[in-house]
């Protein structure tokens, strides 16, 4: 779509919205004569709509259980109910993945080989659930069976949430008590020491048993590297910090390390794994590195954690990249626009996919002065991504509180598509009083001869509909009717999203709604016909047969002076419409009596000759008149 047409085509689609009236992809009479090939209008309908290639995921948390399981147990019906309800309520809000912690806190919500069962899972570290029950397994299978991807969440370091007393808690077979020296103390909690070369193996390995025992769709790790500056690994760093002479550089380079072989030795498994990590949002500040975002004072997380993030992508050592950016749009010093479009430039060329971490916990405050006050904080957010064609997708944290608020429940399965259609109060009429100007150009320029798509025609249509009163209906009320290739970010979903919800319009059978394909000239009279009562005629045209699926409306058409056909007398129903032709079927719909005017017409590429002038003038002038007996006067009209 030229710049050019954009505008002509909100003006212009406004008139072919109403000239389609839901004919041009609307499904037709259930009757075997009406009946077409799938190529062709006749079949479009409302369909099941593919996930495409956008990324929506929840992260479901076990740590604590505060997301899974709802109780300690080893009993297979509880945990199996768990998922199946998490499940269930993740495809009704429309998304199409689960990212679900199997490694909390080095443990394990499966069988494994390196870490003790979770307690989290159980009740008590070490302890399986009862009938040799596979959580994960059932995690997969299920998953799967519902349409939905399943990513194994591990955090690789951490081994203690609870202090000295969980620590002295652990199984006497769990990796921190078998190799004590793996083990580094900060502020009361206890990591693996990521410098030492057997620890980065190990993780490295517990990975490499997921990905051969499960069917995973990916692996996915958390913003848990290195816990802070004060961390006690001077030894090892004496010990391996050869060649580096400061040691932030070589914890970063340890974490690197790990990030990258990870990477090699999951996609020699498994090549079509994805692999992803999940930062905090800001990799540093531009006051403290030039590369870094115009950010300040916060988490820098190049030095707070040692992740070196920006290297991940621009190295290309994974798959994706989840950045949490969990900070408002607005925000002094760490604003989510800013850090939004930072990340976008960021894997701009290296094929690395970016999915953005929202904040779903701090929506839907209650407190009107906070910025998290509703949802709107997280709706504009979902508005912004949409703009940046580098966003493929979002992941929100996290599940329960998805599920807990009404109100995120009900943002989300509108904004995925998943929310059952609204059924409009009272159908849509055209606007057949107030002449308006509803085409308009760009630089000058109409391109008369140009077809019409789809697109364009439904939001013709929708601004120029009305309901009984008059009054517009059309809001720019934000969606996308459904359809797998239509996104938010198109400047024409919510023109189609009004089709759709209207009847103007609907689907083909694979949950497409093509709105870059032109309009036939059947499909453009059978969009118009849906604002009136289809009664009686057959076609007058040697070219359409009576069995064809809009030989009703073409006949219709034709008896009403909308359209006649051409010198030969064929109608050529399949053929495009011109854009000057779908003005004239218009006028004539909206009973638009076009004729030389005083308006100087506002395109440069429709000379005064041209066979459209008046029609084209009569749609692109907005103006007040009266009905005469030759036709139409114009009292006034805008200059």
């Amino acid at each position: 779509m030229t710049k050019f047409w954009k505008p002509v085509l909100a003006m212009l689609l406004a008139g072919a919205l109403a000239l389609s009236g839901g004919a041009m992809l609307a499904k037709p009479a259930a009757s075997a004569a009406s009946k077409t090939p799938a190529s062709t209008a006749a079949d479009l309908q409302a369909a099941p709509v593919s996930a495409g290639e956008e990324f929506r995921a929840v992260w479901v948390a076990t740590v604590y259980r505060l997301d899974y399981p709802s109780q300690a147990t080893t009993d297979p019906a509880v945990l199996k109910r768990d998922a199946d309800e998490i499940l269930q309520e993740c495809v009704d809000l429309g998304m199409n993945a689960v990212i679900l912690q199997v490694r909390p806190s080095a443990d394990a919500l499966y069988p494994s080989d390196y870490y003790p069962w979770s307690k989290y899972l159980t009740g008590t570290q070490g302890t399986a659930p009862r009938n040799g029950f596979d959580p994960l397994e059932y995690w997969v299978e299920r998953a799967h069976a519902l349409g939905l991807e399943l990513h194994a969440w591990i955090n690789p370091f951490r081994i203690t949430k609870g202090g000295q007393t969980e620590f002295d808690s652990l199984t006497a077979d769990h990796p921190a008590k078998l190799h004590p020296d793996w083990v580094v103390e900060y502020e009361g909690e206890f990591y693996f020491n990521p410098g030492l070369p057997e620890v980065r193996a190990y993780i490295i390995q517990g990975a490499e048993e997921l990905a051969r025992n499960y069917d995973i769709d990916g692996v996915h790790l958390d913003d848990y590297f290195y816990p802070g500056s004060g961390f006690d690994d001077a030894d090892t760093y004496a010990q391996y910090g050869v060649g580096f002479s400061d040691l932030g550089d070589w914890r970063r380079d340890n974490v690197n390390r790990l990030v990258e072989e990870l990477g090699e030795r999951l996609h020699a498994i498994d090549p079509n794994l994805s692999y992803g990590i999940s930062p905090s949002g800001v990799w540093a500040d531009r006051s403290s590195l030039p590369q870094g975002s115009n950010t300040t004072g916060g988490y820098e997380s190049y030095y707070a954690s040692y992740a070196d993030s920006r290297k991940w992508v621009k190295e290309g050592w994974i798959d994706y990249i989840c950045p949490q950016i969990y900070w408002y749009i607005g925000h002094r010093s760490m604003d989510y626009a800013t850090v939004a479009r930072w990340w976008a430039d960021t894997v701009k060329g290296t094929g690395v996919r970016l999915y953005i971490g929202m904040a779903d916990y701090l929506a839907d405050n209650a407190d009107p002065k906070s910025p998290w006050y509703g949802t709107d904080a997280i709706q504009a957010q979902l508005e912004l991504n949409d703009t940046l064609p580098q966003v493929t997708g979002e992941v929100h944290f996290r599940y329960q509180f998805l599920a807990d608020s009404q109100a995120l429940g009900g943002l989300y399965r509108q904004w995925y598509g998943t929310a059952e259609p609204e059924e409009p109060a009272e159908p849509a009429h055209l606007n057949t009083a107030d002449h308006e100007a509803y085409i308009q150009g760009n630089n000058g320029l109409f391109r008369p001869e140009a077809s019409l798509s789809r697109a364009e025609a439904v939001t013709m249509l929708a601004r120029l509909s009305v309901d009984g009163d008059g009054n517009p209906l059309y809001t720019g009320a934000a969606g996308t009717g459904g359809f797998s290739d239509v996104s938010r970010g198109d400047w024409y979903a919510p023109y189609v999203a009004f089709a759709q919800k209207y009847g103007i319009a609907s689907g083909y059978l694979d949950g497409t709604f093509r709105p870059e394909q032109p309009v036939s000239r059947a499909e453009l009279v059978k969009l118009i016909s849906s604002y009136f009562e289809v009664t009686g005629g057959t076609a007058a045209f040697p070219d359409v047969a009576a069995s064809y699926w809009a030989a009703d409306v073409i006949a219709f058409a034709a008896e009403q002076g909308w359209v006649s056909g051409y010198p030969d007398g064929t109608f050529r129903p399949d053929a495009p419409v011109g854009r000057a032709e779908a003005v004239k079927i218009l006028n004539h719909a909206l009973d638009r009596r076009a004729g030389e005017r005083p308006a100087p017409l506002p395109f440069t590429d429709v000379p005064k000759d041209h066979w459209a002038c008046d029609e084209i003038r009569e749609a692109a002038v907005s103006h007040t008149y009266q009905k005469t007996d030759d036709g139409e006067k114009w009292l006034t009209y805008d200059r």
